[in-house]
């Protein structure tokens, strides 16, 4: 997440994850060592869009990841030029490159995510089969490799979102699961979890809507919300090479009263706090409360506050998925 790293991670894992990532070659995490303008192309044009897509301004306009410094890039480029405070040009500057630098880590990871908190979770409720791809990127629909690239692009549209929130820290409490883990917890059969392009989160200090509001014009092709569950689907569909019959926008319809609706028609948890609490029989809290974190850690389907505290989310983020997601991404 972002207070620091992954919350479910701990211990002797949390010692692994590090000296693996120390022994990683710096060349997963692409550092740049020219001026790059318009016009220009190559591999570093590319590695610079996959880190600045979140910025391009214009929503439900695929911005394309392409190699080649055009409209698009110089939009995002202004866009993250201002956001941190540097001379807006659309010109990728060394000032602004060593930004985009300091925002990596060695392995290929961002500054404020892990890829330990995108991998797969263990249910105790699943098979062997399922919970022995527990804590990797194998088992999907595309090959670890590619959801590995899938997860870090993701992780760059979330480290926007988490800029234009106030840097407030993201849980992340499901990534990437196996086909099998998929199967045994109820997720969609063509879910984004598959290929590593999704993830279900909340943020420090930030109620759902207003999540989704900023990953709207994040680039964040998927946006899911859910009547019985308190958190948010995000992913990066139209980056999904291996299922490209899922190359579309995905958002919240809304009814006449401008509530976003969930896919079943009611509205979105949170939007209607006390319907959303006798539809689930949790607490309905405005702020995170000791019953409400006890339904959390309990994996309570529903639990959670309006405006969740950092303890809440990290809670959430170690609870993992519900046993059954009724056919939900």
């Amino acid at each position: 997440m972002s207070a620091g790293r992954s919350m479910r991670v701990a211990g002797t894992v949390l010692s692994v994850v590090v000296a693996c990532s120390l022994m990683a070659p710096a060349a997963q995490a692409r550092d740049f060592t020219r001026r790059v303008k318009p016009g220009a192309t190559g591999r570093d044009v590319r590695a610079l869009q996959v880190r600045i897509a979140g910025w391009h301004p214009t929503r439900k306009q695929t911005f394309a990841i392409d190699g080649a410094f055009g409209g698009q890039t110089m939009e995002a480029l202004r866009a993250f030029e201002a956001a941190y405070g540097r001379p807006v040009n659309g010109v990728a500057s060394p000032k602004d490159l060593k930004i985009l630098n300091r925002l990596q880590d060695r392995d290929g990871s961002t500054e404020h995510f892990d890829f330990s908190e995108f991998d797969q979770n263990r249910s105790s409720s699943c098979s062997s089969k399922a919970n022995s791809y527990a804590g990797t990127f194998s088992g999907g629909m595309s090959q670890p490799k590619r959801v590995r690239r899938n997860v870090r692009r993701l992780m760059w549209r979330l480290e926007t979102v988490r800029k234009k929130g106030g840097s407030q820290p993201i849980g992340i409490n499901s990534g990437f699961r196996s086909v099998s883990y998929n199967d045994c917890i109820g997720g969609a059969r063509a879910s984004q979890h598959l290929y590593g392009t999704a993830a279900d989160n909340r943020m420090v200090g930030v109620d759902n809507r207003t999540h989704r509001r900023l990953a709207k014009g994040s680039q964040v092709h998927g946006i899911g919300c859910y009547s019985n569950m308190s958190h948010n689907h995000f992913d990066v569909r139209i980056d999904n090479k291996d299922l490209p019959s899922g190359h579309f926008w995905w958002w919240p319809k809304k009814d006449s009263k401008g509530r976003e609706l969930a896919d079943d028609g009611r509205p979105c948890w949170g939007q209607r706090s006390s319907y959303s609490a006798r539809l689930t029989g949790t607490t309905f809290a405005e702020t995170t409360t000791g019953r409400v974190l006890r339904e959390i850690q309990e994996s309570i389907p529903g639990a959670g506050s309006l405006v969740p505290n950092l303890a809440e989310i990290e809670a959430f983020e170690e609870a993992g998925e519900v046993e059954d997601l009724d056919g939900d991404d």
